[in-house]
């Protein structure tokens, strides 16, 4: 490789010819990812705000203290399943204590899931565009099934219902379920 003497005002400066020519790839490059890149950036500040209302059970053997230990695990499993929605980045997941503080003031007397449609008002309230129900369905204390429902708000119209069975009435299986639901819907958003 030879590099060219030239003067300029007095002074001696080297010219690489080699270097001109590749001002037009290196610039190739910054074009390609400026639009490539750059709009993913955005994209991922711009998910989709969802709002998960508390999850509920329907426990058809109940026993004493049974009514405390699910509220507790119930809360467990919401916060869970926001965190974990969270980690994936599928959605911008709305603040659970702002979610709760609106389901409180709301004083529905009714599970989220059977409330007519309540579930649209409380989603709007918190800002989100999406808005996540669920309950547990605890037909023994060997057998259980996890629901879900993603409704789209503006739209009001329920976009994902899905069912899991799952073994064990335990935090463990509960967050297992949990964990297999949210990869599940992992999957189904990539569509």
């Amino acid at each position: 490789m030879m590099l060219h003497r030239k003067t300029v005002s007095g002074n001696q400066s080297f010219q690489a010819p080699w270097l001109f020519r590749m001002r037009r790839p290196i610039l190739t490059i910054l074009v390609f990812c400026f639009i490539h890149i750059a709009p993913n950036q955005s994209m991922a500040s711009e998910k989709e705000r969802l709002v998960i209302l508390p999850f509920e059970i329907i426990d058809n053997i109940p026993g004493p203290g049974s009514k405390e230990r699910n509220e507790q695990m119930l809360k467990n499993l919401t916060t869970f399943i926001g965190k974990k929605i969270k980690e994936h980045e599928l959605f911008e997941v709305v603040t659970q204590n702002r979610v709760n503080d609106l389901v409180s003031a709301a004083q529905l007397g009714t599970e989220v899931h059977n409330c007519n449609l309540c579930e649209f008002d409380l989603a709007r309230q918190a800002g989100g565009d999406k808005v996540m129900i669920g309950w547990i369905y605890k037909m023994s204390l060997l057998i259980l099934t996890l629901h879900i429902e993603i409704k789209d708000v503006s739209g009001e119209q329920t976009i994902i219902r899905k069912a899991y069975d799952f073994r064990g009435d335990n935090e463990y299986a509960w967050s297992r379920a949990a964990k297999y639901m949210v990869r599940d819907l992992k999957s189904m958003i990539a569509q």
